[in-house]
Order: structure tokens, then C-alpha cells, then sequence
């Protein structure tokens, strides 16, 4: 898993598109280089290489890699060669810090060559905001704990997070995330961003407290516990934490333990300041008609004017307009909605985020 000071990766994933270098910032040194030797020849000056196989590469590890950058503000970069690597991914430096995964196809997730697995691990909470600017690219990363090489499921293991982002600004290009309950986190004064990639899960995926953004993504259910998203808010100041979702797609992953028809909610509130919007998302039928849910019967969490579940234009069989529980979430008007663009939710356009390849993703 990675946390980015705090930031862990636990990890692994997949990778079809058309290679092209003028789309995505990197593509040129994320191309597998034919000639031994030479494989840091389109890359950025001091470009730290990693791989298991090519002994032109500097590191077997990347946590090795990750450790020999000085503590310093000056930005680095890592190149990860194709392959499966078994460890956790420690991210505490305050300077930028670029991943790139080695691929042909940045633009295609499902063609990833670069898989980081492990076990649940724990984040601490920073007292310090750490990482200014952390990206990632075309990374599969899945938390996977085994038992004598066999995967133990979610009703085995409780949380078991792939990506822990907090105290730090943080986005992923082309990247997947893989685990059961609670697979992402983005907590406190963490702020992320993820263009393409997938995030699977089942019982409250996507969860935290600090801001998420999501474009293109999609989320593959592989139950229906709780909600897609469990997320917090702050009181006492205008609140634009929150999990947010944009030109993405919720399916019912592969590998599902049952067929999930009308059995996922959209979120549930982590706490009564909870924040969960969906914007222009594809719906497929696995999707509960009524949207989104409370947290029990017993300990509802849902706060008029507090409390904030919201979609605008979704689309596709899971959505029902007249289904929705209009008592938890709103149906924006078009008005509405673009109280809750890109820009307005992280008050500008953030100079962490690559657009290049934004672009070339969209």
C-alpha cells in the first residue's frame, strides 16, 4: 500500500490505447526502451531507476529507491520497471515526487506492467503536512493478504487499504487500486486527485475525511457492504472536504462474490458533516434504486443542511429519479452543480496536477 505523509501503496493491477507521446507527459520515458542501456535516455536529468531484472537499474525496490531521495524540497523521479514487487511504498518527503510506471500504453490502465501487493498495513496520522506534490502513474496497486497463498476475503480481514493519502497533495494517472473494504483513503488535510485507472472494493471503498476527486474512474464492486463511499466532514468553517465523482462509471467488478442487481448503495455518512457527490457517472443495475443510505438504523448520521449527498446527470439502469430518497440526497439542477466543478472545489486549478495528461486521459 502507499501512504503519503503520509502516503502508502499496498498493491497490484493491470494494462489497450493507442501509445502516443504528445498525449501524456511521461510517455516517452515510460516506453520500454529496445536497446539495453538506454532506458533512461527520454527521461528527466537524475531519473532514479528501479527494476528486478535490468541491471542498468539503480534499485530492486522501490521503498529502497524511495529512501535513498535526499529530504529536501528538490523535485525526484522514480521509473519502475514491469514486474511484481511485494512491499510497502513510504512516501514522507516534502519535495515533489513523480512514480511513473514503465508501459507502452499510459493512456490504458488494464495494460499496466508494474503491480505493488501486500498486507493491511496502518497509517499514522502526521502532525506536519508532508508530500507538496506526489503523482503516480499507471501503478496497479491491491492490497492482498494471504494465508498459505490463498486470499483471505473481506469478512476475513476487516480494513484493508491499498492507498493512504494524508497530510499531503497527491494525484494518480492510469492507476488502479484493488482491495475490499475500505481500498482508498484520503484523510486528513490530504487532498487527491485520480484520473482513468478503476478502484475495487466492497464495503465502504472509498473512505476519509480530506478532498477526493475522481474523473473518468471506475468503481467495481465486489460486494455491498455499507456504501461506495463512507466519508467525514469539519465543522465550523465552510466545508469542501469530500469524495467527488465525475465522468466515471460504477460496474460490478469481475471477480464479484454475488450478483450485486440494485444492492449497492451509492455512500453512507461517516459522520452527520459527510460529503458524496456524483456528477455525469454512468450507473450500471447494480446500483440501490434508492441511492444513497444512512449509516444504521440505529445511528442515522444524516443532518439537514449538514449532511450532503448530491448527483447531477447521472445516467445508465442503476439511476432512478423517482426511486431516490430525496430525504437523504439531492438532485441537482445544472445551477447547482457548477457550485461543485473541479475549480470551485479546490478553489482554483491546483499546481500539483498534471493537465497535460489529465487531457490525454479525458
Amino acid at each position: 500500500m502507499l501512504p503519503l505523509r503520509t502516503l502508502f501503496l499496498g498493491l497490484p493491477l493491470l494494462a489497450t490505447s493507442t501509445y502516443a507521446v504528445a498525449k501524456t507527459t511521461y510517455a516517452a520515458c515510460q516506453l520500454p526502451a529496445k536497446v539495453q542501456g538506454t532506458q533512461l535516455a527520454n527521461c528527466p536529468n537524475g531519473t532514479v531507476y528501479v527494476s528486478q531484472t535490468d541491471p542498468e537499474a539503480r534499485y530492486g525496490s522501490i521503498q529502497a529507491a524511495v529512501e535513498s531521495l535526499p529530504a529536501d524540497d528538490s523535485s525526484q523521479v522514480i521509473l519502475i520497471g514491469p514486474g511484481n514487487y511485494h512491499e510497502v511504498i513510504n512516501v514522507t518527503r516534502v519535495g515533489p515526487l513523480t512514480m511513473l510506471g514503465m508501459t507502452e500504453f499510459p493512456q490504458d490502465w488494464s495494460q499496466n506492467l508494474v503491480h505493488i501487493w501486500n498486507r493491511p498495513l496502518g497509517a499514522p496520522l502526521p502532525t506536519t503536512f508532508g508530500n507538496v506534490d506526489f503523482k503516480a502513474y499507471n501503478l496497479d496497486i491491491a492490497n492482498r493478504a494471504t494465508v498459505n497463498g490463498v486470499e483471505i476475503k473481506t469478512k476475513d480481514t476487516g480494513p484493508s487499504a491499498a492507498l493512504f493519502v494524508a497530510a499531503a497533495n497527491a494525484s494518480f494517472y492510469s492507476c488502479s487500486f484493488f482491495s475490499y473494504q475500505d481500498t482508498l483513503y484520503v484523510g486528513h488535510n490530504g487532498s487527491a486527485v485520480f484520473w482513468g485507472g478503476e478502484v475495487r472494493g466492497s464495503t465502504d471503498y472509498l473512505y476519509g475525511f480530506g478532498t477526493a476527486w475522481f474523473e473518468g474512474t471506475t468503481m467495481a464492486s465486489r460486494s455491498n457492504g455499507g456504501g461506495i463511499t463512507a466519508w467525514k466532514g469539519a465543522y465550523g468553517y465552510e466545508n469542501t472536504y469530500g469524495v467527488y465523482q465525475n465522468n466515471g462509471r460504477l460496474i460490478q467488478a469481475e471477480d464479484a462474490e454475488k450478483d450485486l442487481t440494485h444492492l449497492c448503495a451509492l455512500g453512507r455518512p461517516w459522520n452527520n458533516a459527510s460529503r458524496s457527490i456524483y456528477q455525469n457517472t454512468e450507473m450500471s443495475d447494480i446500483v440501490l434504486p434508492e441511492g444513497f443510505i444512512i449509516w444504521s438504523a440505529t445511528d442515522p448520521r444524516v443532518f439537514p443542511n449538514l449532511t450532503f449527498f448530491g448527483e447531477f446527470d447521472s445516467f445508465g439502469p442503476g439511476f432512478n429519479a423517482t426511486a431516490r430518497n430525496r430525504t437523504v440526497e439531492t438532485l441537482f439542477t445544472p445551477a447547482e452543480a457548477r457550485g461543485y466543478s473541479f475549480e470551485k472545489v479546490f478553489g482554483g486549478k491546483p499546481a500539483w496536477v498534471d493537465y497535460q495528461t489529465a487531457t490525454g486521459l479525458s
